[in-house]
């Protein structure tokens, strides 16, 4: 991936959750319908083999949540956002990923785009794509951002300054 340049996206409200047959689906959350559907359109062209979804576990009990798609070459959208509490529903999510791993029946995850005039009420949710699979899951540590191995996040967080203003848009 040495020939790539991502523009990183980092300014979508939050990060909501859903499950599918108790597999996870980390829902990018956005208060702008024309943001989201730029970003739903792009997602909607990547392959599912090929996107990433890292979450990047802080010392300070956040996270970060790092959405890209592998390419070769060329210029790629990822979306990047940090600062969102360890707690929770994350904690939630995170114990079935790590239960439904350590299974013999294989952990699924997907990411969706949404919409949503008012972030509180989930009533207002606009699907802007459909789940999408994606091919590699990982959660890891902010010290692990020095391998190779994690490049492109090191990129994401490096470029968005590891945390945005406004942090209080987990679902």
């Amino acid at each position: 991936m040495a020939d790539v340049k991502f523009s990183w996206y980092g300014n979508f409200y939050g990060l909501a959750w859903r499950s599918n047959a108790g597999n996870p689906i980390a829902v990018p959350l956005f208060v702008k319908k024309e943001e989201a559907e730029k970003i739903a359109e792009i997602v909607k062209t990547w392959n599912p083999k090929d996107i990433h979804l890292s979450f990047i576990e802080k010392e300070d009990g956040t996270y970060a949540v790092c959405i890209y798609q592998e390419s070769d070459s060329g210029q790629q959208t990822g979306l990047y956002r940090s600062g969102m509490s360890q707690t929770g529903t994350y904690g939630k999510i995170k114990q079935m990923i790590e239960k439904k791993s350590s299974m013999w029946n294989p952990l699924r995850a997907y990411i969706q785009i949404v919409y949503a005039s008012d972030p509180a009420d989930s009533k207002t949710y606009q699907n802007m794509t459909d789940y999408v699979i994606i091919g590699r899951l990982e959660i890891i540590s902010e010290s692990a951002l020095q391998s190779k191995k994690f490049a492109t996040e090191k990129d994401a967080h490096a470029t968005l300054g590891g945390y945005l203003e406004d942090t209080n848009g987990e679902n």
